[in-house]
């Protein structure tokens, strides 16, 4: 006869494995970010600022064993006994392991020449951080500068046949770091110390650039992952269990139905007319009374109110944002209008969004009116960055209870969530513009096709040129614009793809809870935003009641 199972002795095998994947989650995360400075001062801690960290081939074969050690210590645990929200971090952290191992393999940091990016990304931080704490961002600011050379020389030395295409993104970085080194001498303001330490970084910059264009380079297509890699990420990253080739299939047919939408919504403003005309006349036709700046702080509290009035989802508490203009010494460093988030483990959850009024550098006033112009349909873009888009949903995801919950960013949630954001603000009809529908809709039409060139990219059936030239037949790009797209889609495999895939899996899951179990849009959308940044399926798995 067969003994009658113990209850006593299930619940302590139920205990001890989840003992086990917390003190797997803790080891990894707390080791990680004490070797990783930039990483944690990103997410928030202290204890990494001033510091780039190690860059050596010693340091990231380290690292890579500490996470093929992690590994094994997770599959070592039998997932049967982990709690639902165990299983969203098994799952994530599982993720981002693979991805990590698997870039090791294939040698990435062997034909990667980002160093620059990395350098000047953190620079730029600290200079956001000056506005609100000026003695700690100088004191981060002298001591990063003074670790540049150090940390671009290790750089460079596990550099061996660098990425063709990402040796021209870095030439781009080189010729337009200046910039940032300018805006650091107006920062310091006739500090000779720190002055000398400018000049060294930027000697240190021209090594590294020349050190770099002096390798040969890799074959062409060396950043693509190849379609097993691919897939793997697809299903490791996006949460999907789709094919690529029924990726391919779903791409093409939302390009037709959203193509046909947007014809048809044409059709209301004037025969003949297609949606860069209406467009351009629209934004042509845009003279905002207010300044800038107000126009912006107006739009957000009035975007925000519209979507609180429509009770489509619940403003975290605890969080601010702050609509700043971009200080003068840093206008030449930003895009007409970012979105700065808080750390994921900071105590203060303030966001900034930047307003970068470049009219204010123009004389004329057709030149100003030219540069205001560029802010057209800004309501859309206070949706997306502000609220309820990446603001109220990273807000949200910060305070998660899970405090490793906050450091995983899945694209196909934060960027699906953004164009769900936008989809709101036309379903419920928060702006009355006859223009709004046919932008929201062309945007969409763009990331659809996303899909396609991230797609054949990675799987090597596009070139380079290629994907260029598919966005500018596609969608009327110029071949610089479709130059800048491209770059960042080789090095971000999965990434592009997962905004219009996300904004999908949204539909999907309103379909079902909304339509299916009478859930309200509050009820769904505070449901989608309250376990983190995670794919869509893996909340639809383990989440759902």
């Amino acid at each position: 006869m067969f003994d009658e199972p113990n209850p006593k002795n299930h619940r302590f095998s139920m205990q001890k494995c989840s003992d086990e994947f917390e003190q797997v989650l803790n080891e990894y995360f707390e080791k990680t970010l004490a070797a990783n400075p930039v990483m944690a001062t990103y997410t928030g801690l202290e204890s990494g600022e001033g510091k780039l960290g190690k860059a050596t081939l010693e340091f990231e074969t380290r690292q890579i064993q500490f996470a093929r050690k992690t590994l094994v210590g997770l599959e070592s645990i039998s997932p049967q006994n982990l709690s639902p929200e165990q299983h969203l971090d098994r799952l994530a952290i599982r993720a981002m392991l693979r991805r990590k191992i698997e870039d090791f393999e294939r040698g990435r940091h062997s034909f990667d020449p980002s160093a620059l990016d990395a350098v000047l990304n953190i620079l730029l931080h600290e200079l956001q951080r000056s506005e609100d704490d000026l003695k700690r961002a100088t004191r981060n600011l002298k001591t990063l500068l003074k670790d540049i050379p150090r940390f671009l020389q290790e750089s460079l030395s596990i550099l061996r046949h660098p990425e063709i295409v990402w040796v021209n993104i870095m030439d781009q970085t080189f010729q337009g770091s200046g910039s940032l080194f300018d805006a650091l001498i107006v920062f310091f303001k006739n500090d000779p110390k720190a002055e000398l330490l400018i000049s060294v970084a930027r000697e240190a910059f021209a090594k590294y650039h020349a050190g770099v264009k002096a390798l040969k380079p890799a074959s062409e297509g060396t950043f693509a992952l190849g379609a097993e890699g691919l897939q793997r990420r697809v299903r490791d990253e996006l949460g999907l269990d789709y094919t690529l080739a029924e990726i391919e299939s779903l791409a093409w047919s939302e390009i037709e139905r959203v193509g046909s939408l947007l014809r048809a919504e044409c059709k209301k403003s004037g025969k003949g007319r297609d949606a860069e005309t209406i467009i351009a006349h629209a934004r042509k036709a845009w003279h905002p009374k207010s300044d800038l700046l107000d126009l912006y702080r107006e739009q957000t509290v009035s975007i925000a109110s519209a979507f609180e009035k429509a009770k489509a989802v619940t403003f975290p508490k605890n969080q601010t944002l702050v609509v700043r203009e971009v200080p003068e010494f840093m206008r030449h460093l930003f895009p007409t209008a970012a979105y700065g988030s808080p750390g994921a483990l900071a105590k203060k959850q303030q966001g900034i969004f930047w307003v970068n009024d470049l009219g204010k550098t123009k004389t004329t006033e057709a030149e100003k009116s030219s540069e205001r112009a560029q802010h057209f349909g800004l309501l859309l873009t206070c949706a997306h960055e502000a609220y309820p888009g990446h603001h109220l949903q990273f807000t949200t995801s910060n305070q998660h209870p899970r405090k490793w919950r906050r450091l995983f960013a899945h694209a196909i949630f934060y960027e699906g969530w953004t164009l769900w954001c936008e989809q709101m603000v036309v379903d419920l009809k928060l702006d009355p513009s006859p223009w709004i529908e046919i932008q929201q809709l062309h945007d969409a039409l763009w990331r659809c096709h996303r899909i396609i060139v991230d797609l054949k990219l990675q799987t090597r059936e596009y070139s380079y040129a290629e994907a260029v030239k598919h966005m500018q037949k596609h969608l009327g790009f110029t071949k610089a614009r479709a130059e800048a797209d491209v770059n960042w889609y080789t090095a971000s495999p999965g990434v592009p793809m997962s905004y219009w895939l996300g904004r999908l899996e949204n539909a999907r899951l309103q379909q079902r809870l909304m339509t299916g179990r009478g859930w309200s849009l509050q009820k769904f959308n505070d449901w989608l935003i309250s376990f983190g940044t995670l794919p869509q399926r893996w909340l639809e798995a383990y989440m759902l009641p």
